[in-house]
């Protein structure tokens, strides 16, 4: 796998395609652990591959890849946890009643 990454920490696309390759099903199931929303999951993947691919230049140690991804993985399953707390809306469950005004009543 060094050399995988060693290539597509060059820029090469089709290597970086490759690690995504092998390493999507076990980042996914982190992610849905932390998460426990496939959807919320599938979001923070996409973030952390893309911060991943930005970012990969700058790996100090080829071969602890892996190990590099799952923390940017649970990084931003922390960001999305956070995103979607910050976005819910606090809605009262119960409106209160109004008593008819009018002839009618």
């Amino acid at each position: 796998m060094r050399d995988v990454v060693e290539r597509a920490m060059q820029g090469d696309r089709d290597a970086f395609a490759s690690l995504v390759r092998m390493t999507t099903d076990r980042m996914f199931a982190v992610a849905a652990r932390i998460l426990r929303d496939p959807d919320l999951a599938e979001d923070a993947m996409q973030s952390a591959l893309l911060t991943a691919w930005r970012q990969l230049p700058t790996l100090r140690e080829p071969d602890r890849f892996e190990a590099w991804l799952r923390k940017l993985v649970v990084h931003a399953c922390y960001t999305e946890s956070r995103r979607r707390t910050a976005h819910t809306a606090s809605v009262p469950l119960k409106l209160p009643t109004m008593t008819p005004v009018g002839p009618w009543s």
